[in-house]
């Protein structure tokens, strides 16, 4: 039985350790029913009991039962917590193919090994012999349990060696601030109003709508062929971004490139995921201003920073308005301003063909199911066609933007050779789906087990080096707080911004487990002296959730076709 510390702090974490074990070998090996359930409540109490012995050998007996029950309620309250967590996983997207009880179970021994990491080699042989203890509990050690312990302990001895480069002077650390209140215009713009509709059921009405929006589509996939035609090349010998400074802003492959200008002020909106929540997006232009921004660069361009939007990916699924809504209304920014507009590719932004029939890269897919009855196949084809043309990074001086993060070491050390292997399309793969751990490093073994894998601290340091940055801003992971700066340091930070969301967001499902969130919009200021501000604020969807502001919502849903 573990030897709980005499520090408070240790101890606890040892408590959250032993609990989250428990919940783990309670998915592992099935379903975690009310009998093992009760089980790890008997087995918190005891846990508890020899935490308070140790603790105060000598207490008296009134004394030892309170702090026995207030413990017990509270690890209690713990494990519940670890128990809603594991669940959650269950309604995290995984790729088309993937069972999504592999991916939880993935999900599973990775954070394991994270607590394992977190502690030193006495403590995790202390952890080691708790699991066994365990694992032994009901007098039968399940084959599931048996081969997790096992692989726990290979994971803990593999060789976790990290190719970083000698350390220079370190990057200047980022400074975010804390959000900001951004004034709330309650206004709209009429930029807005030729395309906030829904899909009509009239079949006529609405062949007329599909028959714009493909066109929309054509003009989008023909304006970045034309810039990756500019670009083409431009990345090909270059080992890392200070190779780029004297360049014009350029699209190379599926990789763009916006080398500051010295002297010049730069302002970037970014947003992370929107998926279907088309009042975040239609509040953060219009509190941002990004549209008069743009019109008053064009007439000035000495007068004014130069503005940028960023999006980060998954603009569909999930919320009400997404093909019809954000993707569509993100098409229209990219075709009306398209040297002002990023538009990056995320994981939902991928469909595959498989015998004649087009499906969601992820599952679920609620976009092309709701209109899978109404449309051709030959529709869906060419929405492929238009994510497999967006691209998938941006670099902005030494910031590094991707949707998810960045690809597996096996992968890196087997393809790269310079800037143009982010070109890769595995390479673009992977970045579309990883996430970011607690650990240091995540072995290569564990990374392989999922298309959703982690990557480690020491890791994302090394991919940066590799590319000459010190920043990764990404989406992919919903974070309640909307925004999270999961490592912060001088030569590696990474921020995790995420927009959709909003407990009281009729842009999505009354049951969406985005009403958690609080959605965020961060703007990156970059000065004439070089100097860089990251301020992250909480966009006013609320305002544009009224029929007053937002077309959508003056028509009842019931008699259009909302493409969730």
């Amino acid at each position: 039985m573990l030897s709980f510390s005499e520090d408070p702090i240790v101890a606890e974490q040892q408590m959250h350790a032993v609990l989250f074990f428990m919940v783990t070998f309670g998915y592992i090996d099935g379903d975690f029913d009310a009998a093992e359930k009760g089980f790890v409540r008997e087995q918190i109490q005891r846990l508890v009991e020899r935490r308070v012995d140790g603790a105060l050998p000598s207490a008296e007996a009134t004394l030892r039962e309170e702090l026995v029950g207030k413990y017990t309620r509270h690890f209690g309250e713990v494990f519940e917590g670890i128990d809603r967590h594991v669940k959650e996983l269950l309604t995290e997207p995984v790729a088309a193919g993937e069972e999504q009880g592999t991916f939880v179970r993935t999900k599973l021994k990775q954070r394991c090994f994270e607590i394992l990491q977190g502690f030193d080699e006495s403590g995790r042989e202390e952890l080691m012999a708790a699991i066994d203890d365990l694992i032994m509990a009901d007098g039968t050690a399940h084959p599931a349990e048996v081969l997790l312990r096992g692989e726990m302990a290979a994971l803990l001895e593999a060789d976790l060696g990290i190719e970083l480069v000698e350390e220079g002077e370190p990057a200047s650390a980022v400074r975010i601030d804390e959000p900001a209140i951004m004034p709330s215009t309650g206004a709209t713009h009429p930029f807005f109003d030729r395309f906030e509709f829904h899909y009509h059921k009239e079949p006529d009405r609405m062949a007329r709508q599909i028959a714009a929006d493909r066109e929309l589509l054509d003009r989008v996939i023909r304006t970045l062929d034309e810039q990756r035609a500019a670009g083409a090349g431009k990345l090909a010998g270059k080992q890392n971004v200070s190779e780029l400074v004297t360049l014009e802003p350029f699209l190379d492959g599926h990789t763009y490139v916006l080398p500051p200008k010295p002297g010049k002020a730069y302002e970037l909106l970014v947003l992370g995921d929107l998926h279907g929540c088309y009042s975040v997006l239609k509040a953060a232009l219009m509190q941002s201003h990004f549209l008069e921004k743009v019109d008053a660069y064009r007439r000035d361009p000495d007068a004014h920073p130069e503005p940028k939007l960023v999006l980060l990916g998954d603009y569909i699924d999930r919320g009400m308005f997404s093909l019809n809504g954000v993707l569509r209304t993100v098409m229209q920014l990219f075709v009306t301003a398209p040297e002002f507009v990023y538009v990056l590719r995320g994981n939902h932004e991928y469909y595959i063909e498989h015998e004649g029939k087009i499906y969601g890269g992820v599952r679920p897919a609620e976009s092309i199911n709701t209109l899978k009855p109404y449309l051709s196949m030959d529709v869906f084809r060419h929405y492929m066609r238009l994510f497999d043309a967006l691209p998938n990074t941006l670099l902005f001086e030494r910031i590094f933007f991707v949707h998810g993060g960045i690809p597996r070491d096996r992968l890196t050390k087997e393809r790269w050779k310079d800037l143009s292997s982010l070109n890769d399309p595995d390479l673009r793969f992977q970045m579309m789906w990883s996430d970011p751990s607690s650990a240091d490093v995540i072995p290569a073994d564990l990374q392989d087990k999922s298309n959703r894998f982690a990557f480690g601290r020491l890791q994302l340091r090394a991919f940066l080096q590799r590319l000459g940055c010190h920043t990764l801003v990404r989406g992919h992971e919903k974070v309640n707080k909307g925004i999270d700066r999961v490592y912060e340091g001088a030569n590696e930070t990474l921020i995790t911004l995420f927009s959709a969301g909003g407990g009281d967001n009729d842009d999505l499902p009354k049951d969406s487990s985005y009403r958690s969130v609080t959605p965020m919009v961060l703007t990156i200021t970059r000065a004439k002296d070089g100097q860089m501000t990251f301020v992250p604020w909480a966009p006013d969807y609320k305002s544009y959730n009224d029929p007053s502001r937002n077309a959508f919502f003056k028509v009842p849903p019931e008699i259009q076709h909302r493409a969730e």
